[in-house]
């Protein structure tokens, strides 16, 4: 087939002159969903079309030292996009599942990457992983690529290395790796770069997102600052706290949170065997299937999932709030008797729905309200149960919009919209907690 005819051109300059302001509603939100396919389709065939190139060496014979080098060359992407790219072209032709789906549109080119890219870390930490475990890792990664996002499929393969290797120091653990720049640039503004552990990170975050908050301005208006821009200047309001204080050995230190379930710290087993002990008897999907299924249990508030090492190392520092959770992920042993929420409830509060628990917002939980479900006034306690995490926006929509809220059965806020948005009312789960 000739290359005009593989995407005709007159159909691109169709595609190009649609008038989408014509549109009505079901026909855009139809049509970005059509489009959006189709993306992943052609970013499937030029994944194909890679391959092929890179089998018949078609880059060298044209001067260039790799497919990749081509790639960057001639089709104006940068070096790093196209390695990455071709990398995962040619590591899709040993995961036919992942491929079939990335090929046929129903994940994207960054869906592929991601579960190439945590196949990848699997592969190199636990080199004497089983097929059985392997098959079950790409089975659950493949799975996740359909329902979620490329992060929330890089977060599972991270969960999963750290389930099969769980005292193993993970690359974004490792200190040594830390680097930190900062140097002034031609136009006299400050440049700062830098590549650091998930610790530090975590720490980073819990001083400065509190200051970066969304302010009204005087008049009640929204903040129209950036959230780079507020944490900007979140950055230098925490400076500003620092100053003058003296040496570092006299300041507070950020306050981190560790996740952990009750059930690890109490000492119950969770691994199926030791990969490093070719002695212990192989363990079936099944077994492997009912690990992945299990969340891995520790976890920090900002940043995400951590080895067991790190997380007792944590739990030796008198400047960490360890919060225990049960087997539904709900913490325990908050206190429920008092007026206003309590730094240990909203605490928990926070573990609990992680940001503002409307559905599709979750916005960062240090920017949300603590909402009674039943207002205190009529009644209700201050307890986990009677409270939710709301940012402004849904607290007030809330209150003034029809909308309701419970805690369901599962300990967690469940949402029903008013009749003018779903004429059931059927009820939604909060946000990060779909079925």
């Amino acid at each position: 087939m000739p290359a005009t005819e593989i995407i005709e051109a007159e159909r691109l300059a169709e595609w190009s002159r649609l008038a989408v302001d014509s549109l009505g509603d079901q026909d855009l939100i139809g049509g970005i969903d059509a489009v959006l396919q189709a993306v992943n389709v052609l970013d499937g065939l030029a994944s194909r079309m890679l391959v092929e190139a890179d089998n018949r060496g078609l880059a060298r014979a044209l001067g260039y030292p790799s497919t990749a080098a081509w790639l960057s060359g001639s089709g104006h992407v940068d070096a790093g996009v196209a390695r990455r790219r071709v990398e995962t072209a040619v590591a899709l032709s040993d995961l036919p599942e992942v491929a079939e789906r990335f090929h046929s549109g129903d994940i994207s080119a960054a869906h592929a990457e991601a579960v190439v890219s945590a196949l990848a870390s699997i592969d190199e930490a636990c080199p004497n992983l089983p097929d059985a475990g392997r098959e079950v890792v790409a089975e659950k990664l493949v799975e996740m690529a359909g329902a979620a996002t490329p992060r929330q499929v890089r977060e599972l393969g991270q969960d999963m290395l750290l389930s099969l290797q769980p005292d193993t120091e993970a690359a974004g653990e490792d200190v040594t790796r830390n680097k930190l720049d900062y140097t002034v640039g031609r136009d006299g503004r400050g440049r700062i770069t830098g590549n650091v552990d998930v610790l530090t990170l975590e720490k980073l975050r819990s001083a400065v997102e509190p200051l970066a908050v969304p302010r009204p301005s005087p008049d009640g208006s929204a903040d129209q600052r950036s959230a780079s821009q507020r944490r900007a200047d979140g950055f230098a309001d925490m400076l500003d706290g620092y100053h003058g204080r003296g040496e570092a050995t006299g300041t507070a230190k950020p306050q981190v949170t560790l996740l952990a379930e009750a059930r690890d710290l109490a000492g119950r087993g969770r691994f199926v065997h030791s990969l490093d002990d070719p002695q212990d008897e192989t363990p079936t999907k099944d077994q492997y299937r009912e690990l992945f299924d299990t969340e891995w249990p520790f976890h920090l508030a900002w940043t995400g999932s951590v080895s067991r090492q790190i997380a007792r190392m944590l739990a030796c520092d008198c400047d960490v709030t360890v919060v225990l959770l049960d087997d539904d992920r709900i913490p325990l042993d908050v206190g429920r008797t008092e007026r206003l929420v309590t730094k240990r409830i909203r605490t928990a509060l926070n573990v609990r729905d992680g940001g503002c628990a409307m559905p599709n917002c979750g916005r960062p939980a240090q920017w949300c309200d603590a909402h009674h479900i039943v207002e205190w006034i009529d009644g209700g306690p201050t307890s986990l149960r009677n409270l939710c995490l709301l940012c402004r926006h849904h607290h007030r929509m809330l209150h003034q919009n029809g909308w309701e809220v419970k805690t369901g059965d599962d300990g967690y806020p469940w949402f029903t919209p008013p009749a003018s948005i779903d004429p059931d009312r059927r009820p939604m789960p909060a946000h990060g907690r779909s079925p």
